[in-house]
């Protein structure tokens, strides 16, 4: 981005202000996952909405969250609101909080990519839990078969591409030991890269869909089926501590991830995704 745009961006976050009774703040969204919201809740008002509106063959994981925090701020009591900044990139968001220019990240981050920030974040209460949650080894549809019989026990005879700054899946991956491993930053580019068979698979949550495949422009890619990849750590929202509302917009986050937790309204939400499935309870696991 150049530069003048960004420090646009950058003072965007900074805003904050009151409005009609509510506190109204910016926070950056991924453009594609806002507009995919935008059509799963199609108009519904947040606070009647329930977990069957993410059986939905858009929804994904990022999806969940950013509709989870805004439940959990209603839950809370909360008088902020979210005015949504789109952006394509999330590379900064970590620095935005460390810096206080970002109260609260609207996607979920693993326990342990933020626990060395903790000096400068509050962490929340997990949404994911850890061991909750498996990964789906994805290839191009023509090659699943064919890939399913090179993998044992790790993945040292095939190919994959990963993005080094997703600390869980990378260090994952690194472990199983793959025959060469490739970082690329843009998830649609990884999708490309396997679907073409450039690269053998990827690391991707699994969805609703019972052939656990995604597609768009360019590229179709799909889960080899009977394996997963345990992905051992825990997702949480993440509050900057040197935000003026950091105190308070933990406290209200806390209560309405209690209050959702105990309405089961976190766990049926990722299920009715896909992101949490029964599905492959009895597939082989890896490591």
């Amino acid at each position: 981005m150049p530069k003048p745009a960004f420090i646009v961006v950058i003072l965007s976050f900074t805003l904050f202000f009151s409005a009609h009774g509510k506190d109204i703040i910016s926070v950056p969204v991924n453009r594609d996952i806002y507009h995919y919201t935008q059509q799963i809740l199609s108009g519904r008002d947040l606070k009647e909405i329930t977990p069957e509106i993410f059986n939905h063959p858009l929804c994904q994981r990022d999806i969940v969250d950013l509709v989870l925090i805004q439940k959990a701020l209603i839950l809370g009591n909360s008088s902020l609101s979210f005015e949504f900044v789109l952006i394509d990139h999330e590379e900064q968001e970590t620095h935005l909080l460390k810096s206080g220019l970002l109260l609260v990240s609207v996607d979920t981050m693993w326990l342990s990519q933020v626990q060395p920030l903790s000096n400068s974040v509050l962490i929340s209460s997990p949404i994911i839990r850890k061991g909750e949650y498996y990964a789906g080894i994805f290839t191009a549809p023509k090659n699943t078969e064919k890939l399913a019989q090179k993998i044992g026990k790790n993945l040292s005879q095939v190919s994959v591409v990963s993005n080094e700054n997703w600390t869980v899946d990378w260090q994952t991956l690194k472990q199983l030991k793959p025959r060469t491993m490739f970082n690329e930053s843009e998830w649609i580019i990884m999708a490309k890269l396997v679907s073409h068979g450039w690269v053998d698979i990827m690391l991707v949550p699994f969805n609703n869909t019972t052939d656990f495949r995604y597609s768009g422009d360019g590229y179709v890619i799909e889960a080899i089926k009977g394996i997963k990849v345990a992905l051992q750590d825990s997702r949480h929202f993440v509050i900057s501590r040197k935000h003026p509302r950091s105190q308070q917009t933990f406290q209200e986050i806390e209560l309405g991830i209690k209050r959702l937790r105990k309405a089961n309204f976190i766990e049926k939400s990722y299920r009715n995704c896909g992101f949490l499935t029964n599905l492959v309870d009895k597939w082989r696991e890896i490591p």
